[in-house]
Formats: C-alpha cells, sequence, structure tokens
C-alpha cells in the first residue's frame, strides 16, 4: 500500500491538467503522469546508488519541465511543413538528364503524312536513324 499511496500522492502534487470534455484525454494525461513519476523515482533510485548527492538530483517539477522540454524540440530543425523541396529539385534535375518519357520521332519524320510501322526482320538490329543507340526492330 505504501508505494501506491506514494504515487498518488507524487502525482497529486503536479497533475498535468486539462479542460476537455473527452475522458480518453484524461487518462492518457494522467498515464503519462503515472508513467514520469515512476521514471523519475527510478532516476533517484539510480542517483543514489551512483552516489550522486541531493541537491544535484532532479526534483519531480524540474525533472518534468526536463522531459516536456526534450519532447518540445524534439526534431525540431528536421520537421518542416509541405513537401521537401530539395526531393523535388533532385527528381527535377534527374528527369531532365533522362529526358522525355516517351519516344517522340524527329520533326521531318512526324510531320510527312506518311504512315510509319515497324519492319519486320529475321534478325534484330540496330536503329538506323543516326545519332541513335536504341536497338528497334520487331522479330517475326
Amino acid at each position: 500500500m505504501g508505494g501506491v499511496d506514494l504515487l498518488d500522492s507524487l502525482i497529486a502534487l503536479y497533475r498535468t491538467k486539462i479542460r476537455s470534455r473527452k475522458w480518453h484525454h484524461k487518462i492518457v494525461l494522467h498515464m503519462m503522469d503515472f508513467t514520469l513519476v515512476n521514471v523519475w523515482l527510478l532516476y533517484r533510485r539510480g542517483c543514489k546508488d551512483c552516489g550522486i548527492p541531493k541537491k544535484e538530483m532532479y526534483s519531480l517539477l524540474k525533472f518534468k519541465a526536463e522531459v516536456a522540454s526534450c519532447l518540445c524540440n524534439e526534431r525540431k530543425v528536421l520537421k518542416k511543413r509541405g513537401r521537401p523541396s530539395h526531393n523535388v529539385d533532385r527528381d527535377l534535375a534527374e528527369k531532365k538528364h533522362r529526358g522525355s518519357s516517351s519516344s517522340v520521332p524527329s520533326t521531318h519524320v512526324h510531320k510527312d503524312h506518311t504512315d510509319h510501322w515497324p519492319v519486320w526482320v529475321e534478325k534484330k538490329g540496330r536503329c538506323k536513324y543516326p545519332g541513335c543507340k536504341a536497338e528497334s526492330a520487331v522479330i517475326k
């Protein structure tokens, strides 16, 4: 019984209060207080085992404030709202480097009003268009 009474009295010292109609908020905050008091008790026990004087140990209020400040500052620099710009710029540069996603014929072939069908050949070969390095042939 002594441990439960100690825990209840320590939680009551610096209870996190919230005005809300939602009952689950109160339960979550009570569990947070419960956890912080238990961690603080373990911290005090560890400090006693290491021989740290009582003057140098954090009080419960300072301990809770330190935990709150660490949680508030967690990833403060890295967390930004919106789309990350560095990835967009890199993706755009890669897309420009790759070229267009679909193969577009040259202008003189595109606008000569002639149907251009694949050539059926027996053996696979290189493209005959100058400067093209792709293989273009349809094998029977």
